[in-house]
């Protein structure tokens, strides 16, 4: 075993005691990082370290995800086959584009407000952080460029 470190130990013990490895075992992403900034330790140490162990751990969503190498490699299959699968479908940019000017029905729709409706749209924009002011803009620019995220 390599050296250890507490949030190392605390994972280990958290996962162990939730069923790992026969289970799957997710943990909440913050407190691990909180820990490990608390401790003075990087994440990705933590769970390079525990790879050595043959304890996988991934970040999905507000999770971190322990899986035992076999359930990793299952995993990574069964998101194969999925990809696979939804490129027969058609994609989220033919399903937007079928339905006509996206612009054209934001302006019915915002045209059909009442004005408190219209003051609460205005008002939830001017509370937005910066950061989500960034997200929408740019989500709005792949409307425009569906190809250009890829």
């Amino acid at each position: 075993m390599s050296a250890s470190n507490p949030v190392t130990d605390s994972i280990r013990h958290s996962i162990t005691k939730n069923g790992f490895p026969g289970k799957v075992v997710r943990l909440p992403f913050k407190p691990v990082y909180d820990s490990c900034k608390k401790n003075g330790t990087a994440l990705t140490d933590v769970l390079d370290s525990l790879k050595a162990e043959n304890i996988i751990g991934s970040t999905e969503g507000d999770y971190i995800v322990f899986r035992s190498p076999e359930q990793a490699a299952e995993a990574v299959q069964a998101k194969q086959a999925t990809a696979n699968e939804s490129s027969d479908d058609p994609s989220w940019w033919s399903k937007l584009s079928g339905m006509g000017d996206l612009s054209g029905m934001a302006k019915d729709a915002m045209d059909k407000m009442t004005p408190e409706q219209l003051a609460e749209v205005k008002d939830r924009v001017a509370n937005m952080s910066d950061e989500e002011k960034k997200n929408i803009l740019k989500m709005m620019s792949q409307f425009n460029n569906p190809f250009k995220g890829k």
